[in-house]
């Protein structure tokens, strides 16, 4: 079949086909009057008044187990007949239904929807009349193929309404006089295929629809939002969108494939994704990216939408073509400040457990002087409970005290204390102290839910739906986590609320890893920001279509090879970023330790002389009140 196209009573017509009595196509029309052509067609003399459309019918969409046949009330003679030779010849379900003035009395009785594949035939002389029984049929049927038959002599009203549903699965069978069928088809290139066939011929309903054309060049408008590296969405110069990313490189290859091109469209005012605002219990009012496609102002929305159960009564969705999680990113944790060198070499637990050793020490010592003085007082200098305490923290300190001690008790306790105590311990603090000084400890960053929660970070992220369905959860650590979450409304101000150290934010985790490498590269300190492991959402990535759109079962075939093939995952890792992981190494240049890493030390120096310059007061001052009481008395 050729691409050219014409013009057929002001529609845009892919391709006039015309059939013979074998079912081959005519490359010259037969002679015949201009009443049984209409436009124009190829004939095949008649036979048998219905029997062609019928045939046409009974053939259409052989994947469904069932036909409803929809007639009028008050129909003519040819409906009557179509009706009763279906009766007799139709081997499989056949469902008869009545219509009045485009409403069906039956569908007032039916609640659900069929859950089987049903053909659909419409037998109706007021094409106007059509659009209400199409809008039933599809809230009480699981639709296969729709044939609107009708003996109208105007296919232009039938045409608009092919142009209107933009469904492939939708046919329009116009009754030609005596000898001709007239089928109108819209294509998914968005134009009308007409084939002109006379009635009890050869040719199969296959013939006829089975050929499908790909897009034959068609523009589609595609809206998108800048949401890197899944898009990459800016304006040119002159106002024309320019996209890249991981998302419009699958549509570049889907476009060659199927050969369409691409405009495309922004959302307007941080409207973004969009979301559902409810006006009433049946007026909705959708924004965003999904609100382009549910205005049918798109013919395709992307950018890292999320296949939900809660969209799906307002837009369509293709075949899911990549994974992700929603997780979050909380500012990383710094380094302990530098005067804390003295203290961090060891844990609370050690420090605790060190010094009530110490202080048994110190009670050991004394109580062993006292015994010892009962007897010969061989060690007497440890009766002093201050001397004890300064002789335990000279080993700890590793100070040289020279006492002579010849008790043999104090001498076994002291054997021990120095080997277990005064050896091992400040062993192991030097080490962690040089360790710390050289690289300073880090507290453990955040890396589960619950520490996320338990943290005083305020958690935000774009719209109201994480938060709604955090509060809705069974889960009562998801509902703490949903109580705390604030609403962002604009992408750039949500992720700037990190540099603040006290926002932790939620988005695609592959988004987060490219803003946490663009955004906030690692300092002298160390990173800035830390992607939390525990992830909250699993979410699945599809292309958004309008509801019903025609292009889904080409984009669907067409995704799920790419997606086996692994092209998807290799575009991903084309514009996938990481942070580097951070070198402390590199910030240092001397090997000589500075003031600052020497602060904690001095501070603790600085402290001492200030205590000790303190207690020398307090005694000066004591001491001459107490000469001076001496002196009165």
């Amino acid at each position: 079949m050729s691409r050219h196209c014409t013009s057929l009573n002001g529609v845009s017509v892919l391709k006039i086909n015309r059939y013979n009595s074998n079912g081959k196509q005519l490359t010259k029309w037969p002679s015949t009057t201009q009443s049984e052509l209409g436009t124009g067609g190829s004939l095949i003399q008649l036979q048998e008044k219905n029997s062609r459309t019928v045939e046409f019918i009974m053939d259409a969409g052989s994947m469904c187990s069932s036909l409803v046949v929809i007639f009028e009330e008050d129909g003519t003679t040819e409906q009557e007949e179509i009706v009763d030779e279906l009766t007799v010849r139709y081997r499989r379900p056949l469902t008869l239904l009545r219509s009045r003035h485009g409403k069906i009395q039956a569908f007032d009785e039916i609640t659900d929807q069929e859950a089987v594949c049903n053909n659909v035939a419409v037998l109706l002389q007021n094409l106007d009349e059509f659009s209400l029984i199409y809008e039933h049929i599809q809230q009480h049927y699981y639709l296969g193929e729709v044939i609107l038959v009708t003996s109208s002599n105007s296919s232009k009203v039938g045409d608009k309404l092919l142009q209107d549903a933009r469904n492939e699965r939708l046919h329009l069978l116009i009754e030609r006089g005596q000898r001709l069928v007239e089928i109108h088809k819209w294509m998914v290139s968005d134009r009308l295929q007409i084939d002109y066939v006379l009635k009890n011929n050869n040719v199969s309903w296959g013939t006829l629809t089975g050929q499908r054309k790909m897009l034959m060049g068609r523009y589609l408008t595609i809206a998108t939002l800048d949401f890197p590296p899944i898009v990459f969405a800016k304006k040119n110069e002159s106002g024309k969108v320019i996209a890249s990313g991981i998302e419009p490189s699958l549509v570049a290859i889907l476009a060659d494939k199927l050969d369409f091109k691409v405009n495309y469209i922004l959302p307007v005012n941080d409207e973004m994704w969009g979301t559902l605002v409810f006006n009433g219990p049946k007026n909705v009012t959708v924004t965003g990216l999904l609100g382009f496609l549910h205005r049918k102002e798109a013919d395709v929305s992307y950018g890292d939408l999320h296949m939900q159960q809660r969209l799906l009564p307002y837009v369509d969705f293709t075949r899911a073509f990549r994974n992700n999680h929603e997780c979050f990113l909380v500012p990383a944790p710094r380094p302990y400040a530098k005067w804390t060198a003295l203290y961090h070499p060891f844990s609370s637990d050690i420090w605790t457990a060190t010094g009530l050793v110490c202080i048994f020490a110190v009670a050991t010592l004394r109580l062993l002087a006292k015994w010892s003085s009962w007897r010969s007082n061989e060690d007497g200098f440890f009766s002093d409970t201050m001397v004890c305490f300064l002789y335990i923290l000279g080993n700890i300190l590793s100070a040289q005290q020279p006492q002579e001690i010849r008790m043999s008790a104090n001498r076994l306790f002291l054997i021990w204390w120095l080997l277990a105590a005064a050896t091992v311990i400040p062993t192991v603090y030097r080490s962690g102290l040089i360790s710390y000084i050289t690289f300073p400890y880090t507290p453990a960053p955040i890396d589960t839910i619950q520490q996320l929660v338990d943290s005083p970070l305020k958690k935000i992220s774009w719209g109201d739906y994480f938060k709604t369905s955090l509060l809705n959860s069974n889960d009562p650590l998801h509902r703490k986590l949903g109580e705390q979450f604030a609403i962002a409304t604009n992408l750039t101000q949500m992720f700037s609320l990190l540099e603040t150290d006290s926002w932790a934010v939620m988005s695609n985790q592959g988004n987060l890893r490219y803003q946490a490498a663009a955004l906030f590269p690692p300092s002298s300190d160390g990173p800035r920001v830390h992607l939390v492991k525990e992830c909250v959402f699993p979410t699945r990535s599809a292309l958004g279509l309008q509801k019903g759109s025609s292009l889904k079962p080409y984009f669907d075939k067409k995704i799920y090879r790419l997606a086996e093939a692994g092209i998807v995952e290799h575009i991903s890792s084309q514009f996938a970023k990481k942070q580097k992981p951070w070198d402390p190494t590199k910030s240092r240049k001397l090997a000589a330790y500075s003031l600052d890493d020497l602060q904690g030390a001095f501070y603790l120096l600085a402290l001492s002389i200030a205590f000790s310059f303190l207690i020398f007061l307090s005694e000066v001052i004591f001491g001459y009140r107490k000469r001076k009481f001496s002196t009165g008395k």
